[in-house]
């Protein structure tokens, strides 16, 4: 099956809705819904040095219809230098215009009509556009900081309280790291 890597700024607002996931196809995120990708993970995802999915989300059933906006021509041509050297895999990179965006919903229309099996990677923050200020303080928005393939994905969560601000470090299954 032909891996298709998206790789971009990414987010979703509740207006944006839900998309099918057309016959054929799949798609995995390396992170929690509302959180961020950072670059470095990317790389690492590309190269093969990376591998531990936190969700996929198969043929028929709804996933965010996620926004991908284009980047700095920069991390793309790393990107695809990153890829080049896969001899592993038949891959595909799609990185939307420098200004331009695809959504989920354009993609998966494009793969639905040519009825092509791909497995989609989503390389970018999944971050949640809300309009009320003060999610971050919450954990929505964190950064995800898995760059060591030999442990489990960790994310950094920010607290702001009475004491101050905390960093809270808590891996995939929601345990919290000291």
């Amino acid at each position: 099956m032909r891996q298709i890597f998206l790789s971009g700024h990414g987010g979703w607002t509740p207006s944006q809705g839900y998309t099918e996931v057309p016959k054929g196809c799949k798609i995995n995120f390396y992170t929690h819904f509302a959180k961020n990708l950072i670059t470095g993970m990317e790389y690492k995802i590309l190269d093969g040095s990376y591998t531990e999915v936190e969700r996929t989300i198969g043929e028929f059933n709804q996933c965010p219809n996620m926004v991908l906006s284009g980047q700095e021509a920069s991390w793309t041509e790393r990107s695809k230098a990153k890829l080049k050297n896969r001899n592993d895999i038949d891959w595909g990179l799609i990185t939307p215009p420098e200004n331009g965006r695809y959504s989920l919903s354009q993609i998966f229309s494009y793969y639905g009509k040519k009825q092509e099996s791909v497995e989609l990677h989503w390389m970018a923050c999944q971050t949640l556009g809300l309009k009320q200020v003060g999610g971050r303080s919450l954990g929505v928005n964190a950064g995800d900081f898995a760059h060591d393939h030999t442990r489990p994905a960790q994310f950094r969560i920010k607290k702001i309280g009475a004491g101050g601000t905390e960093y809270i470090w808590m891996t995939g299954d929601g345990a919290v790291v000291n």
